[in-house]
C-alpha cells in the first residue's frame, strides 16, 4: 500500500461533498448521509480524503446499496468487518479520493463519530491541537496507513471519553 501525505485544510471539500451526496440520493432515496472525517471540519487538515457515513436501519439494506454505489464508481469494497461496511474510489485513495462508510443508524460506531466530528467543529482550540498531532503521528509513523490509524484511533477514544 502507497504511503500517505497529510494536507491543509481545504475550503472546498464541503462543496465536493454536496456534489457527491446529490449523485448518492439519486440512486439511493432516502438514505442518511453524513459528511465525516478531516474533511468535514473547517480548518482541519489530513489525507485529503473525502468520508462519507452512510447510516442504514438493517443490515439487510447494505448489499443493494453497495451495488448502487459501485454503479457509480466505488469499485474498491471491505466486507462488514467491526459493524461496518467500507467502499472506496479506488484501493490506494489519495487527495480528492472518497471513503464511504456504511453503519447502522444510531449504533455506537454512527453516534460516536457524529460526536467526535461535532465536538471538533465546535471546539477550534482542538482542531489545531489535532491538526498538529496529525503531522506527528505522520512523520512518527512514516506514512504507513495502519500505524497512523492506531496513533489517530487513540486519541479518539480519549476525546469520546471527555
Amino acid at each position: 500500500m502507497k504511503k500517505f501525505k497529510i494536507y491543509p485544510s481545504n475550503l472546498n471539500f464541503p462543496e465536493i461533498f454536496e456534489e457527491k451526496k446529490k449523485k448518492i440520493f439519486k440512486i439511493i432515496e432516502g438514505c442518511d448521509i453524513h459528511h465525516i472525517g478531516s474533511t468535514a471540519v473547517l480548518g482541519l487538515g489530513g489525507k485529503g480524503i473525502i468520508d462519507m457515513m452512510i447510516g442504514i436501519n438493517d443490515w439487510k439494506e447494505a448489499e443493494e446499496i453497495v451495488e448502487k454505489l459501485k454503479s457509480i464508481g466505488f469499485t474498491h469494497v471491505n466486507p462488514k468487518e467491526n459493524e461496518r461496511i467500507f467502499l472506496s474510489t479506488q484501493k490506494d485513495t489519495g487527495i480528492g479520493d472518497f471513503h464511504i462508510h456504511i453503519v447502522k443508524k444510531g449504533g455506537n460506531i454512527y453516534s460516536d463519530i457524529l460526536a467526535f466530528r461535532d465536538y471538533l467543529r465546535e471546539n477550534k482550540k482542538e482542531v489545531s491541537n489535532f491538526y498538529k498531532l496529525k503531522i506527528k503521528w505522520h512523520t512518527d509513523s512514516n506514512g504507513d496507513r495502519k500505524m497512523y490509524g492506531k496513533l489517530k484511533g487513540e486519541y479518539i477514544k480519549e476525546i469520546l471519553l471527555r
